[in-house]
């Protein structure tokens, strides 16, 4: 068992840790936010809300973040899609941090990666490599984990946990229509499809490569507050290595 990641080996020692949820979410002006839609699964997890994080890694100002909508259970389009984890620990705070998908029952490892946050703390970007192991396939439930160790490996429980489900969906002619209309801004197209990983996975890419970009700019922020995630409006996008 020693050999499994480490994510796999804290689910069957039952040493998983239970956290905060948040609520559901829209973008822009909305008033109302999206219905949660029926994937079937439990909720996931924004933030380590439930554990004592400064007891083993610090106190810091910001918990670690997933930026997610509807409480983790979402769709994708995208085969290799992108997730993005604000990390408020410096490179060197940080013993491991290790991202894995794995099936729906959760019995077999998807894809795994160990991250090596370069500089600083920051948002993160996590894609899945464009390699056929690691392809999500259509209709489709995966269940993700983000681990996060301080100090190095006291326990087979990692000090900190982010997680969440996935669901690749088909692209029907309705979607491609409108992403064709959409340009550059998918994300509108994906918010009016109920596709949340997607939507802010485009605007995340968007806010950061055209930091000019008022309504963009706009966008990326009302869609922050909309999902209680206020702390990391102003924080940059960061290098981390995947290996």
């Amino acid at each position: 068992m020693s050999s499994l990641p480490k994510v796999v080996r804290a689910f069957f020692t039952g040493s998983i840790m239970f956290l905060a949820i948040i609520a559901n979410t829209a973008f822009l002006a909305l008033a109302e936010r999206p219905t949660t839609p029926d994937t079937g699964t439990p909720s996931g997890n924004t933030t380590p809300g439930a554990t004592r994080p400064e007891a083993v890694c610090g106190q810091t100002a910001k918990p670690l973040t997933a930026i997610f909508a509807n409480q983790g259970q979402d769709f994708t389009v995208e085969a290799y899609p992108t997730f993005f984890f604000y990390i408020p620990y410096n490179p060197q705070q940080i013993s491991l941090m290790e991202f894995l998908i794995l099936n729906e029952t959760q019995t077999k490892t998807v894809y795994h990666s160990s991250i090596q946050l370069n500089n600083r703390s920051g948002i993160i970007k996590v894609q899945l490599p464009p390699e056929t192991q690691n392809l999500l396939a259509v209709n489709t439930t995966y269940y993700w984990r983000f681990n996060l160790d301080c100090e190095p490996d006291r326990t087979i429980a990692p000090d900190l946990v982010l997680n969440g489900w996935i669901r690749r969906i088909p692209v029907n002619s309705d979607i491609a229509l409108d992403l064709e209309s959409a340009k550059y801004k998918k994300y509108l197209t994906y918010k009016n499809h109920s596709i949340w990983y997607d939507a802010i996975a485009n605007l995340a890419e968007l806010h950061f490569s055209n930091p000019e970009d008022k309504e963009i700019t706009e966008a990326w922020t009302d869609t922050l507050q909309l999902l209680k995630l206020d702390w990391i409006i102003s924080e940059p996008l960061v290098d981390a290595q995947l290996q």
